[in-house]
């Protein structure tokens, strides 16, 4: 019997695990970029479909609180200004990514760096776009399972291609962020920006910290809470439950994810890029069992203040 219920666990937990190496990257994602090679991009989804309309993809994840998905966009291209009923919340993998908001023919422009983030404000027009020498690869999450499709304003089917490359920013009207500006746009992009070197850690006695990216001390949370763990090599954490979903995505190193019900254990190890969903009241622990210290994403489908006591393995 023990056997049959740690066989199911294992398999039900199997079936929760995202691995980067699965992905196969897809360039027709986005309806609205066919015919347009500046727009080209590729989306691989870990869970949901985020903008994209495949939500019948027999390689993702079901979402219930929030999407999560990555997009690779070569040098040179961008994603055209658009607004989305949801807030979307962009994390820099690989690469620099400039992001812009716009204003009545207004663009305020942020460079984003590896670890950097933006959390698109909901029914704000946005647009981004690669200026580096490098690709750029982006984790993209959207807070709802099924979003609406974006509203786009100002596309290259629609306007100028010089005027959707801005972003629709008139011209001499592109302003680089300023945070320290009294203006309320930057006031209001650099609440939703969150850099990796700016943010504080904040210890654990379980042996991680952390940095929050969407919460108190973050961006503000409207659908989920999103925190960067620090995992030191050994340290892990008791089992523990939530009444909603949990994404751990690994950033570097490697971390060993465990289920546990009924005395039956199973566990999956995690690399970069790979991603676990922990359902709502699964049992689920982590622990850092790799030769070097790990970092990792913890997503929670609630956006209020942390209410798990965390006890050190």
């Amino acid at each position: 019997m023990a056997a049959v219920l740690e066989r199911d666990l294992a398999t039900r937990m199997k079936a929760c695990v995202g691995r980067h190496a699965d992905k196969v990257h897809d360039w027709d994602a986005f309806p609205a970029s066919r015919g347009f090679p500046e727009l080209a991009r590729s989306q691989i989804r870990y869970i949901g479909a985020g903008g994209s309309p495949k939500i019948d993809d027999p390689t993702t994840l079901a979402p219930d609180h929030f999407t999560l998905s990555m997009v690779h966009q070569p040098v040179g291209k961008y994603g055209a200004s658009h607004a989305h009923e949801v807030e979307e919340a962009f994390l820099v993998i690989e690469g620099v990514l400039t992001v812009g908001w716009e204003w009545e023919g207004e663009v305020i422009l942020a460079r984003l760096g590896p670890k950097d983030m933006v959390l698109q404000a909901k029914n704000v027009a946005h647009g981004f776009r690669n200026d580096g020498v490098e690709p750029v690869l982006v984790s993209i999450m959207m807070g709802k399972a099924r979003p609406n499709p974006p509203q786009y304003i100002c596309h290259p089917k629609t306007h100028s291609a010089e005027l959707a490359a801005a972003f629709g920013a008139q011209p001499g009207k592109t302003h680089l962020l300023s945070p320290e500006n009294s203006d309320p746009q930057h006031r209001l992009l650099a609440q939703h920006i969150v850099r990796y070197s700016q943010q504080k850690p904040q210890r654990h006695e379980a042996g991680f910290e952390k940095l929050v990216y969407i919460g108190e001390g973050g961006a503000p949370a409207g659908s989920y809470r999103k925190d960067l763990v620090f995992l030191p090599r050994g340290a892990g954490v008791r089992a523990y439950e939530r009444s909603v979903e949990e994404a751990y995505l690994v950033l570097e190193g490697c971390v060993t994810a465990g289920w546990q019900d009924n005395g039956a254990i199973v566990e999956q190890r995690l690399g970069p890029k790979d991603l676990i969903l922990n359902p709502p009241g699964q049992a689920h622990f982590f622990r850092n069992d790799g030769f070097g210290d790990a970092q990792f994403m913890m997503i929670v489908g609630e956006p209020g203040p942390e209410n798990v006591r965390f006890r050190a393995a």
